[in-house]
């Protein structure tokens, strides 16, 4: 039924329909309470994972019509406060063994519950803004953190979904900058890859959000980071650190010694594992390009052949291609001699094609 919802509120948003039946309140007024109710009371774990990924579909869709309704929102808060302190019924009941196939043990199943409640939070904060958003995840926060001794799994989860809210918050998350650095820092240094390259991505998150506030820990954040890129390393830890230093350059470039760390940068490019990093590093490689810094424009022998290259990368998604094309078009028309000596005649190729297509012939 929740699916209905959305559909039903898809074709009234896209159509400018006027809902003179009122059908999509009396389709929730059926729908939310019985899949709250069904999230809290029901003991079979994978029916309510199945429940709050339908309240996350429908808040990510429906936004703020979803908690318009004063009863919703606040029984959606105290839903999510019950799954964090385990206290929904199939999460006390540990004779319920239905969805104990996928996991170790019943600590992980309980984390698979906190995983699925915890990906509503940056939605929530998405669909109430920022800084309506702010004293819930005062609140909250307590709930997130891992307590001393949990396992991996509790702490990349915690670490994921702490990035996620900072980045659904953006400037709002300011008077939380330093205990959410604090967290982050303590989650680079953990032992776990997984920990590690979620808590990279949330300090790069929390860097973007929170403008020049820790620009004065840019030293302390480049000499942690730097010991993350090496051979032999986490992949997809390399590619956070990619997309954290991208951030800090697009918010201040100015407090960043970039003489010295891009080219550095552009050696570890391109992105292996974590492609949703690509639009971020890309435009803020835009950004330099734009402003004519020197560092970066001496880079373009090598940096050319690379954003080429990831033209025909099927897991380059299409925002990134258009991001890149941008780019190439720019650098076309200023350094075209300097183009045509630093790629090869494949390379030249499937740049005209894509300039091609972006003029429209």
């Amino acid at each position: 039924m929740t699916h209905v919802c959305v559909a039903l509120h898809k074709v009234i948003d896209q159509n400018n329909f006027q809902d003179e039946n009122a059908m999509l309140p009396k389709f929730l007024a059926v729908c939310v309470p019985l899949v709250f109710d069904v999230a809290r009371s029901d003991k079979d774990r994978e029916i309510v994972c199945c429940a709050l990924e339908c309240i996350n579909e429908m808040l990510k869709e429906m936004k703020g019509g979803l908690i318009a309704e004063e009863e919703y929102f606040d029984s959606l808060i105290e839903l999510i406060k019950d799954v964090l302190q385990h206290k929904t019924a199939c999460q006390k009941d540990s004779e319920d063994d239905s969805f104990c196939e996928d996991v170790e043990d019943d600590s992980e199943l309980t984390t698979v519950l906190v995983d699925f409640a915890g990906s509503i939070l940056p939605s929530l904060a998405t669909a109430m803004g920022g800084q309506r958003f702010t004293p819930y995840f005062k609140n909250f926060l307590p709930l997130i953190i891992p307590k001393e001794g949990r396992k991996r799994s509790e702490r990349s989860l915690a670490a994921g979904t702490l990035a996620e809210i900072c980045q659904a918050m953006k400037e709002s998350i300011i008077p939380f900058t330093e205990s959410m650095y604090t967290v982050f820092m303590r989650g680079i240094k953990d032992n776990s890859d997984e920990v590690i390259s979620n808590s990279v991505f949330g300090l790069g998150v929390l860097i973007e959000s929170s403008g020049p506030t820790l620009a004065p820990k840019f030293p302390e954040i480049l000499g942690i980071l730097s010991t993350f890129l090496k051979q032999d390393g986490d992949r997809r830890t390399v590619d956070n650190v990619l997309g954290a230093v991208a951030r800090m350059m697009k918010t201040n470039p100015g407090s960043l010694p970039l003489e010295t760390i891009f080219p550095t940068f552009v050696e570890w490019l391109p992105l292996q594992e974590d492609y949703e990093e690509n639009i971020t590093v890309y435009t803020a490689i835009y950004d330099l390009l734009n402003s004519n810094c020197q560092v970066a424009i001496t880079q373009l022998p090598t940096l050319i052949p690379i954003m080429i290259t990831q033209l025909t990368n099927k897991k380059v998604d299409d925002e990134t291609k258009s991001k890149l094309t941008e780019i190439l078009h720019g650098v076309t028309n200023q350094y075209q001699d300097l183009t045509l000596k630093s790629i090869t005649p494949d390379q030249a190729e499937i740049l005209k094609q894509a300039l091609a297509h972006l003029n429209g012939s």
